[in-house]
């Protein structure tokens, strides 16, 4: 999966300073939106990058900062920069569920142009099934919209 790294992550991860990675960004060296980098981009500049399969670094980070809110926190409520971090969190992980739509529409519209190539070459039978087909799928992409 393609997901989105923070500025800081991602020289992290390729093991580089955040200055540089934003040097890197401003050259368009490295492409850049809101903030955060595509893993796909990070890895067309460094193939290295990603080898922590599954975002386990991430999801560790992720579990120490609860902890330590957790402790930290007692019954007062939160600071302004674990909510600032949340809301970066938040971000992040809208702009994977964002990036995964567009994929999957993606793939609706690739599926839909292969079902019409594919009845335009059988007979009149089995064109008459796949429209029925095609038809019913139409239908359900188009109320799910």
């Amino acid at each position: 999966m393609d997901h989105l790294l923070s500025l800081s992550q991602a020289a992290r991860l390729v093991g580089i300073k955040r200055r540089q990675m934003q040097q890197y960004i401003q050259k368009g060296i490295v492409h850049a939106f809101e903030g955060a980098i595509r893993m796909s981009e990070l890895q067309k500049v460094f193939p290295d990058a990603g080898q922590d399969h599954g975002g386990m670094i991430e999801k560790v980070r992720a579990i120490q900062d609860s902890a330590l809110y957790k402790h930290k926190r007692g019954d007062s409520l939160p600071d302004a920069e674990h909510l600032m971090h949340e809301i970066h969190l938040l971000k992040l992980k809208l702009g994977e569920a964002e990036a995964k739509i567009d994929d999957y529409r993606t793939l609706l519209s690739e599926t839909q142009t292969q079902m019409l190539e594919l009845q335009e070459q059988c007979d009149r039978k089995q064109a008459m099934l796949l429209g029925n087909l095609i038809g019913w799928f139409m239908h359900q992409c188009k109320i799910r919209q």
